[in-house]
């Protein structure tokens, strides 16, 4: 390290042109950078339940729908009418969409004399009170109400069918997703028209994802020049650290576009978190230099000895808030692993430019011209309050440490409590369009989150066997018997009522026919006369057949209890036939597969995040007591986050889950600089009552910064259009407050009941030769 911290100081100009020259190379990758709020991503594309739902839009084509759907004190007036056909056309016209259907263009199989006849449900738009009331009564007489239109003539929808995501690209997509959102965008008031899809949801997360990075980036900037011009009362002192941030998150950003990682709900909080935490290291070590200074060094030696004295922490530091975003790497959930990749990736890249470039930066300017006035540290209020609380901390150890482990036991109690959430519409507010729109289609239509039965005889035009089509049929009465669930279709329902039409209409013949040969014969003759949509309820060669079904909105546990109720009837149902495999698959599978991962993600980042950090700080302490110490805190930190979730209600969700692992890698930062000033001071002949004192004023002024600069920055993410995000911030500022307090005190408590020289190396305890040396 001497001659890393020689070569430092002595090439100044050309570490920051080097640095300079990486920056820019990252910084051209930026522009590149993606959006994607889909929650299939979140999950392994290897995964069984992401394969079934892939082979089922193979067969049946794009399982996403987008439906629009408009309210008001009645529909059937000419203005809306004309609205929900202008509407129906330009949404028509876009190049990406399959279908669209509308309750003035779907179509009525009607009896005739040819057999069946398919007519559209107007010839033209309805503009008189003639034309309107004929056309109410004969949608209000179809099979349309409930699912187009409502019985009391309040609300209407329009269905959105986009093409396969094998024939449309995910760019296109979302691109066909936003042209729909501003053409419905214009056609609002008076009616409530809102859009519900998980494309639309999407298209609006990455929205609100661009919204929130130009807004909170700039304000977490704002909170963290106001808190190092208040530390250090210097341009210098703002830059510096300001300038270690700002190109730590360009080198990330540019980082994760070359290695195609998109922005999403969950990494988006990445480079405000790196903006947070990557001046810390920077404040660490200008508090150190302006210490020196203050003791009368030149320039030159103050630099040395902030090197000698800080490298060691601010690389242990690094590289346990490294370790505790790397142990995320562990999570089942694909952006999770992804974030803590990166943040990872952009503390160390924090690390080497506060270690390059600051002090090459200092070597080219000159001191401060009243250096005195500028650096009233020990004049300060702050350091005079951390003095009286070390020396407290230091008189009551037992008390304090007693204290603080009832405190952990009650809130590891109010843990047992934590319930789990996979549900992404629990990540939007309650007055976002989201919500809203989801709230008034399940009040008008039912359920929103659609859930899929296939069928698959494994033989061509094995779905055309009656018992089959009745199997399904028996499918599709007990799922609308289920709570919550509605709006069960399948071809089955087509055959019905082909066949009733070919019978005069007769009520008793909406049945499925006896023969094969029947079935075969209407749906051809459907197919004769014009009729469409055959292609979304059956495979090609009709060896499969899917029904589908609406759940409404709801917490991942009761849905649960839903899901398990419709694989227990497959089970049951289904199991031991040769001929017939029946699955459940959609998107309820991929949000309960997450929550299944949750717990064992939660757990696993945990341990690997405590194991490596205290490794970590025992090695590079040379002392595993020095370690153990360092973890403490953290324990407590965690059970009363943990605590606070459980007591509160706030479940564990993508974004929940990263809190504790972030906690500790980013916590252990103010334990190893309290260890690391204490031992210093120990090995220079202080008691232990003296050195805890000093190591609360000066370690504890940079870990009062670092907190503040924390707990503010992740508070503005307080302010995003995310809940989850919302909550994310709330309990991580927390936890910032719990660990710094914890450092400050439960640290002093616990060194000053054992023995002073016991975290020291083995080897320095009777004397610690490097510290004589080099003073």
């Amino acid at each position: 390290m001497s001659r890393f911290n020689k070569f430092v100081l002595d090439n100044p100009k050309i570490i920051i042109g080097v640095l300079a020259i990486i920056t820019i190379i990252f910084a051209a990758f930026i522009p590149q950078i993606s959006f994607d709020a889909d929650m299939e991503q979140m999950i392994p594309d290897d995964d069984p339940v992401i394969k079934d739902l892939e082979e089922a839009i193979e067969d049946f084509g794009s399982q996403d729908f987008l439906m629009i759907a408009l309210r008001s004190d009645n529909i059937f007036n000419a203005g809306t009418l004309k609205k929900i056909d202008e509407l129906t056309n330009k949404i028509e016209k876009l190049d990406g969409v399959k279908k669209v259907m509308s309750p003035l263009n779907v179509d009525l199989i009607e009896s005739s004399v040819m057999g069946i006849e398919i007519n559209p449900i107007v010839d033209k738009l309805p503009q008189t009170e003639e034309e309107i009331d004929k056309y109410r009564q004969r949608i209000l007489n179809s099979s349309n109400v409930g699912k187009l239109v409502t019985a009391d003539g309040k609300a209407a929808a329009i269905m959105v069918t986009m093409e396969p995501f094998g024939d449309l690209s995910t760019q296109k997509m979302k691109a066909l997703t936003a042209k729909i959102d501003k053409i419905v965008n214009s056609y609002r008031d008076p009616e409530e028209i809102y859009i519900v899809g998980d494309t639309y949801v999407g298209h609006y997360a990455e929205n609100a994802m661009g919204s929130d990075m130009r807004v909170l980036m700039p304000l977490v900037v704002l909170i963290l020049v106001g808190i190092l011009y208040w530390s250090f009362h210097s341009a210098r002192g703002v830059l510096l650290p300001l300038a270690t941030v700002i190109i730590s998150v360009i080198w990330t950003v540019g980082l994760m576009v070359i290695l195609g990682i998109p922005l999403t709900i969950v990494t988006m909080v990445m480079p405000i978190i790196l903006v947070a935490i990557g001046s810390a290291d920077g404040i660490h070590i200008l508090n150190k230099y302006y210490e020196e200074l203050a003791l009368g060094r030149s320039k030159r030696k103050a630099l040395e000895e902030t090197m000698r004295e800080m490298n060691g922490p601010v690389i242990m530091t690094s590289l346990t808030t490294g370790a505790g975003f790397a142990a995320l790497i562990t999570s089942f959930v694909t952006p999770i692993r992804q974030f803590g990749l990166l943040t990872a990736f952009g503390v160390l890249a924090a690390m080497f430019f506060s270690l390059l470039f600051i002090p090459a930066a200092l070597v080219l300017q000159k001191l401060p011209a009243h250096f005195n006035e500028e650096t009233r540290e020990h004049k300060e209020w702050l350091v005079k309050g951390l003095t009286v609380l070390g020396k407290f901390m230091a008189k009551h150890a037992k008390v304090i440490v007693g204290v603080s482990a009832v405190i952990l036991l009650i809130f590891i109690f109010g843990a047992f409590n934590l319930s789990l959430e996979s549900n992404m519409m629990n990540y939007f507010e309650e007055d976002s369009p989201i919500v809203k729109g989801t709230d008034i289609v399940e009040d008008e239509f039912g359920g929103t989150i659609q859930v899929s039965i296939v069928f698959d005889t494994g033989k061509k035009d094995g779905v055309k066997e009656p018992v089959v089509l009745k199997k399904m049929v028996e499918t599709q009465e007990y799922l609308n018997s289920l709570p919550h669930v509605s709006q069960a279709s399948s071809l089955a329902d087509l055959v019905r009522e082909l066949n009733q039409a070919l019978n005069m209409g007769e009520e008793e013949y909406y049945r499925i026919p006896d023969t094969r040969q029947a079935v075969a014969q209407e749906l051809l003759l459907f197919t004769m006369q014009g009729g469409s949509g055959i292609d979304s309820m059956v495979s090609y060669n009709f060896d499969k057949a899917i029904v589908n079904a609406r759940i409404e909105n709801m917490g991942s546990g009761e849905l649960e209890k839903v899901i398990d109720k419709i694989e227990g009837y497959v089970e049951n149902k289904f199991a031991g036939e040769d001929d017939l495999e029946v699955k459940v698959v959609g998107l309820p599978k991929v949000m309960l597969r997450l929550m299944d991962r949750f717990v064992a993600s939660q757990i696993s980042s945990l341990v690997t995040s405590v194991v490596t950090v205290g490794i970590i700080v025992a090695l590079l302490m040379g002392s595993w007591l020095a370690g153990l110490v360092s973890i403490l805190p953290l324990v407590l930190t965690v059970g009363i986050n943990f605590g606070i979730m459980g007591y509160s209600g706030i479940p564990l969700d993508a974004v929940t889950t990263m809190i504790a692992s972030i906690a500790i890698g980013i916590g252990v930062d103010y334990s190893i600089h309290y260890l690391s000033r204490y031992r210093n001071e120990i090995r220079n002949g202080k008691s232990q009552d003296e050195a805890i004192a000093i190591t609360s004023a000066t370690a504890g002024r940079g870990i009062f910064f670092n907190a503040l600069t924390l707990i503010l920055g992740f508070g503005i993410l307080i302010f995003s259009h995310f809940r989850a995000i919302d909550v994310f911030g709330y309990l991580i500022a927390l936890t910032m407050l719990i660990s710094s307090l914890a450092s400050l005190t439960v640290i002093p408590g616990i060194l000053r009941l054992m023995p002073a020289r016991a975290i020291l190396r083995k080897k320095y305890r009777e004397l610690d030769y490097e510290y004589v040396e080099a003073n």
